[in-house]
């Protein structure tokens, strides 16, 4: 048997509303300031009625705009992407946008096949926290489109930049703890050498204290126990008052905790201090003094950077913008 079921098109609402097929293509992109009051709700209705959903193909043929911004993230296993996808979300949403969210998973490869898919797709931007240098991303972002990067401080970008002031931010933390009696510092840290932020909060540490030690972690395998016993050998090889200092607020909530119940951090001989994203961190140990950013308000940020890039018709400076963590 035949489906007699016939799916609206654009020519059936203009039909039922008893206007053209380009006052409804008006209507569907807002331009309503064309159109009396009357014959908006006349389309309106016919839309209803007929249950039509637009093509967006064809209408991004027709405005040369999806309405879709890519967010390629680092991580989504850190509290921080999901924080920053919120503040790009509410600023890109209340201006007729939809933020997606790509995760790099911290692998520099994987994030160049998401930038060559975003440079594929018909994005009208992109926001990102990279890993890649300013010439690999130059080199597959071949299509028009605004870019911002965000907490990553990208010497040479062409592009605006939100982040926050990390060395400073570190600087002070460490200045803070070495005026207090301590001397030695353990920075856990993923690897130094892939992120910006990152380098830039160590140099941050290295400008206030002499005896520092690193302990990197993997973020694509790690065993814990084994991460656990080096912080302890770290920890009890020296007599010396100890900060534990923690690039990333993923590594207070793995590492501290147990570190607290063992005894080893008192706060006193020793204690643990970093960048953290949520309020999680400090429920841990509430006498903790910790780095505070605030990725919601730097995703808001550079949401209204790419928004304003938009509306300027792509037009972008490479403006610097900070956001400062706070050390309390």
């Amino acid at each position: 048997m035949q489906n007699d079921k016939h799916s609206a098109n654009i020519k059936d609402v203009a039909a039922l509303a008893q206007v053209s097929t380009a006052t409804v293509s008006r209507f569907l992109n807002g331009n309503l300031n064309r159109m009396s009051d009357a014959t908006a709700e006349r389309v309106r209705v016919a839309i209803d009625k007929l249950k039509y959903v637009p093509n967006s193909a064809a209408r991004q043929m027709t405005t040369k705009s999806s309405k879709l911004i890519a967010l390629i993230v680092a991580n989504t296993d850190d509290y921080f992407s999901t924080e920053l996808f919120k503040g790009v979300s509410s600023i890109l949403e209340s201006n007729g946008y939809i933020g997606t969210m790509l995760d790099s998973d911290s692998d520099l490869q994987r994030e160049k096949n998401l930038l060559a898919a975003v440079n594929s797709h018909t994005f009208d931007g992109l926001i990102l926290q990279p890993f890649s240098t300013i010439s690999t991303i130059e080199n597959i972002m071949r299509r028009r489109a605004p870019i911002v990067i965000v907490d990553r401080e990208t010497p040479q970008s062409p592009w605006p930049q939100v982040v926050t002031n990390n060395f400073d931010a570190a600087r002070e933390a460490t200045a803070y703890f070495v005026k207090r009696g301590f001397s030695h510092f353990i920075v856990l840290t993923s690897d130094l050498s892939a992120a910006t932020n990152r380098r830039e909060r160590y140099r941050g540490i290295l400008a206030a204290a002499t005896n520092v030690d690193v302990l990197e972690v993997s973020e694509a395998s790690y065993n814990h126990r084994d991460i656990h016993e080096k912080l302890i050998q770290l920890l009890t090889k020296t007599d010396e008052r100890t900060v534990i200092f923690a690039l990333k607020e993923r590594w207070i909530l793995e590492f501290v905790p147990n570190l607290v119940l063992q005894g080893y951090i008192d706060n006193v001989k020793a204690t643990a201090t970093g960048f953290a994203d949520t309020a999680v961190s400090r429920r841990l140990e509430p006498k903790m003094k910790l780095i505070s950013q605030n990725p919601f308000l730097l995703g808001a940020s550079a949401a209204e950077v790419m928004v304003q890039a938009l509306k300027d018709g792509g037009e972008q400076n490479d403006d610097v913008i900070v956001v400062p963590a706070k050390f309390k």
